[in-house]
C-alpha cells in the first residue's frame, strides 16, 4: 500500500474527521433519546436509573485509554471503523434495547475518537489549523444540514431504503479511508498531554452540547422566531460558514487574546433567556462565531505539549468531559421532573462561561519555564489559496441545501387552498409523546398517518417538542404541518420549545393564550385558545390544554382547571381538548361537568374506552369537552402504537 506523505496526507484525515464527526453527532443525540423516550418509559424506571444508566456508559471512556495498547492499525479499526459501523447497526436495527446498548457503545467510541485525534495532533502528524478544526466543524455543519433537509426529523429513525443506502455508502467510504490511513499511522508513536489537558479537553464535550441546544438546533431557532425550517437552516449554516471564516484569524497570533475576551464575553451573553426574533438570531451568530473561536485556542494549548506515552491524562480528560456533558444535560431537562433551587436557563450560561474562562486562560497562561511549545500547525500541504480555503467552500456549499428545500411541494388539501365548507367537522385531540412511539423510536410518519387516517381537520396536539436535546432536536410540530398540509398555531409550555399547539385544515386566528398555575409544579403548563373558521359564516372555539401530570397532586389540576375555566369565560360554541392527566370521578373533572360541559366520551357511550394504553394500568385522562350546543357524533379512540397515547376524534356541527 502507498504510505500517505507529508505531501497529500490532509485531505484523508479531513475527511474522516468529518464522517466520523458526523456520525458520532448522530449517535450521541439517538442515546440521549432512547434514554429518555425508550428506558425512562419502562415501567419501574426512574430518573434515578436514567443517570446511572448514563453515568456508567460516560465513565467508561476512562477505560478507552486500554484501546491504545493494541496496534496502532488495529487501533483505527476499532474506534473509528466501530464507529461507522454502530451508525450503520442503528439504521437498520429496530430493536430498541439493542439501539440503546449500541448507541451507549458508538458514544464512548466517538469520544475515544477525540482522544486518537488529539493524540495525533500532539504528534503533529495532522495539524490543528487546516485538517482537525475544519474536519470537525464541516461534520457538524453536514449533519446540520442533513438534520435540515430531512426536516428535523433524522435519518436515523427513517427506515426508507435510499436512507438506508446512504448511510451504507458513507460507512464503506469510511473504512475505505481507514484503509488508506492504517498504513500511515502504523509509523506514529501515541503522545499524551500534560496538565492542560484537564482545563482544555474537559470543555469539549459541553461544548459540543451547547452546539446541540442551541448552534445546531433549526426546531428552536423556529420556535422561537417563527421562522420556516428552512429560513432556520439557512441562518444555521451561514453563522457556521461565518464561524469557519473567522477561524482563519487563528493564524495571527496577536488577536488571540484580544479576541478571546470578547468572545467569551459573546457567548454568555448568546444563552441569555428571554430573547426571541432577530435578537435570537442576533445570538446564534455572534454566539456560534464566538464558541468556535475559543475551541480552537483551547485545543490548540491542549495539543502544544506533549509525551510520547500512552495517552492516559487526554483519556481522563475526554471522559471528564463527557460526564460534564451528561451532567449538565441531565440537570438541564431532569429540572421538568424534580425541582431546582435554581433556573435551569443558568446551566447552559454556566458551560459557556466555563469555555470563555478555559480559552482565556489557555490563551494567557504562558508555558514553565524550560518548555517550549511544539510547533503550531505545520501548515497546509500545498501553497494554493484554493486549496487553503477548500474546507470553507465546502461549508459554505451546504447553503445550497436550503435551496434545495425551497422547491415547492404542492400537499393535498392545502389550508391556502381552502376546505370546502361542511355541516360538520372532524376534530382530534391527540398527546404525541415528543413524536415518539412506545418502542422508544421517533416516528412522525405514524402519527401523521394515524392523524391522516381519521379524517381530522382540526388536531389538538400536547406534548409538542420543538427542539429539545433529548427529542433528537426534531420540529415535530413544523414536520406534521407540511407533511399534513394543515397550518398551526402554537403555545410555549415548560419553555420556548415544548408546548401545545392546534392543527387545521381551516384557517386560524389567536384568541388567547397562558400559563396555568404551576404551584410549585417542576414542570409549566400552558392553554391555547384558538378560533376556527370553518364556513358558512360558522366558527368554532378550540381550547387546547395539558394539565400537571403527578399522580396525587390533584389540587394542583384543580387550580390549573379552575384557571381555565376562568379564561373561557363562558364563551359558546367552544371544543376543550387535552391531556387533563385525571379519571372520571376525580374532583377536577368533576369541576368540568359543574361548569357545565358534555364529556364527549361519556356522551356517546365510551366512557369506560381507556386513552393511556401504553402500559397497565390503563387509564381515561384524554378528554374532549364541548359546550351545550354543539352536536357531536361518531366517536372513535383507535389503537395505535405511535405515542404512548390514544387519540380520540369525533364529529362536531
Amino acid at each position: 500500500m502507498e504510505m500517505i506523505s507529508k505531501n497529500n496526507i490532509k485531505w484523508p484525515y479531513f475527511f474522516i474527521i468529518a464522517i466520523n464527526t458526523f456520525f458520532g453527532w448522530q449517535i450521541l443525540k439517538t442515546f440521549l433519546s432512547l434514554l429518555v423516550n425508550f428506558y425512562r418509559e419502562r415501567p419501574d424506571i426512574s430518573l434515578t436509573d436514567v443517570g446511572i444508566y448514563a453515568v456508567i456508559s460516560f465513565s467508561l471512556v476512562f477505560a478507552a485509554g486500554f484501546l491504545f495498547k493494541l496496534g496502532r492499525r488495529p487501533l483505527l479499526w476499532v474506534i473509528l471503523g466501530g464507529v461507522g459501523l454502530i451508525r450503520m447497526i442503528l439504521q437498520l436495527n429496530s430493536w430498541p434495547s439493542l439501539s440503546l446498548a449500541m448507541s451507549a457503545v458508538g458514544t464512548i467510541l466517538w469520544l475515544a475518537s477525540f482522544i486518537l485525534f488529539i493524540s495525533l495532533l500532539q504528534q503533529e502528524k495532522i495539524d490543528l489549523f487546516y485538517t482537525f478544526f475544519p474536519g470537525l466543524l464541516f461534520g457538524i455543519s453536514l449533519a446540520t444540514a442533513v438534520h435540515g433537509l430531512l426536516g428535523t426529523w433524522d435519518m436515523v429513525w427513517r427506515s426508507d431504503p435510499f436512507i438506508t443506502a446512504d448511510v451504507i455508502l458513507i460507512v464503506l467510504v469510511q473504512l475505505w479511508l481507514i484503509s488508506r490511513l492504517s498504513g500511515d499511522l502504523g509509523q506514529v508513536k501515541l503522545s499524551d498531554g500534560r496538565k492542560t489537558v484537564f482545563y482544555t479537553l474537559a470543555v469539549l464535550m459541553p461544548f459540543i452540547f451547547l452546539q446541540l441546544f442551541k448552534f445546531q438546533n433549526i426546531a428552536a431557532l423556529s420556535a422561537v422566531t417563527g421562522f420556516s425550517t428552512v429560513i432556520s437552516l439557512t441562518v444555521v449554516l451561514a453563522s457556521n460558514a461565518a464561524a469557519f471564516a473567522c477561524v482563519y484569524l487563528f493564524k495571527f497570533k496577536k488577536v488571540r487574546l484580544p479576541l478571546a475576551v470578547p468572545a467569551a464575553v459573546l457567548l454568555v451573553a448568546s444563552f441569555w433567556p428571554g430573547t426571541g426574533g432577530y435578537l435570537y438570531v442576533l445570538q446564534i451568530f455572534l454566539g456560534n462565531i464566538s464558541c468556535f473561536w475559543l475551541m480552537i485556542i483551547i485545543i490548540n494549548k491542549a495539543v502544544s505539549i506533549s509525551l510520547v506515552k500512552t495517552p492516559w491524562k487526554n483519556t481522563a480528560a475526554i471522559g471528564l468531559s463527557g460526564l460534564l456533558l451528561f451532567i449538565f444535560a441531565f440537570i438541564y431537562y431532569g429540572s421538568y421532573d424534580m425541582n431546582l433551587p435554581f433556573d435551569n436557563w443558568i446551566i447552559p450560561v454556566f458551560l459557556a462561561a466555563l469555555i470563555g474562562i478555559c480559552g482565556i486562560v489557555a490563551v494567557s497562561l504562558k508555558l514553565p519555564r524550560g518548555r517550549s511549545l511544539k510547533k503550531e500547525d505545520p501548515g497546509p500541504v500545498s501553497k494554493s489559496l484554493w486549496m487553503r480555503t477548500l474546507p470553507l467552500l465546502l461549508a459554505i456549499a451546504l447553503l445550497a441545501v436550503p435551496l434545495i428545500m425551497m422547491v415547492p411541494v404542492k400537499y393535498p388539501d392545502d389550508p391556502r387552498d381552502g376546505p370546502a365548507p361542511q355541516s360538520s367537522v372532524r376534530v382530534m385531540d391527540y398527546n404525541i409523546h415528543q413524536g415518539f412511539n412506545i418502542g422508544g423510536y421517533q416516528d412522525l410518519e405514524s402519527i401523521a398517518r394515524v392523524i391522516e387516517g381519521s379524517g381530522a381537520e382540526i388536531v389538538a396536539l400536547q406534548e409538542v417538542s420543538r427542539g429539545w436535546v433529548i427529542n433528537g432536536s426534531a420540529d415535530t410540530l413544523n414536520w406534521l404541518s407540511g407533511r399534513l398540509g394543515m397550518e398551526y398555531i402554537y403555545m410555549p409550555a415548560s419553555d420556548a420549545i415544548w408546548g401545545n399547539a392546534v392543527l387545521s385544515k381551516y384557517p386560524l386566528k389567536l384568541v388567547k393564550s397562558g400559563f396555568l398555575p404551576r404551584e410549585g409544579a417542576p414542570l409549566r403548563r400552558s392553554f391555547l385558545l384558538v378560533e376556527v373558521e370553518i364556513g358558512r359564516g360558522k366558527n368554532i372555539n378550540i381550547l387546547c390544554t395539558h394539565l400537571h401530570h403527578i399522580e396525587g397532586e390533584g389540587m394542583i389540576r384543580e387550580k390549573q382547571v379552575d384557571e381555565l375555566l376562568a379564561r373561557w369565560n363562558g364563551l359558546q360554541r367552544t371544543i376543550i381538548l387535552g391531556d387533563f392527566n385525571a379519571e372520571p370521578g376525580d374532583a377536577e373533572i368533576e369541576k368540568m361537568y359543574q361548569a357545565g360541559f358534555i364529556d364527549s366520551q361519556l356522551e356517546l357511550g365510551a366512557g369506560d374506552q381507556p386513552t393511556w394504553a401504553h402500559y397497565e394500568p390503563y387509564e381515561r385522562i384524554d378528554y374532549i369537552w364541548v359546550t351545550p350546543g354543539l352536536k357531536i357524533s361518531d366517536l372513535k379512540v383507535p389503537f395505535s402504537t405511535a405515542s404512548d397515547h390514544l387519540p380520540i376524534i369525533i364529529n362536531v356541527e
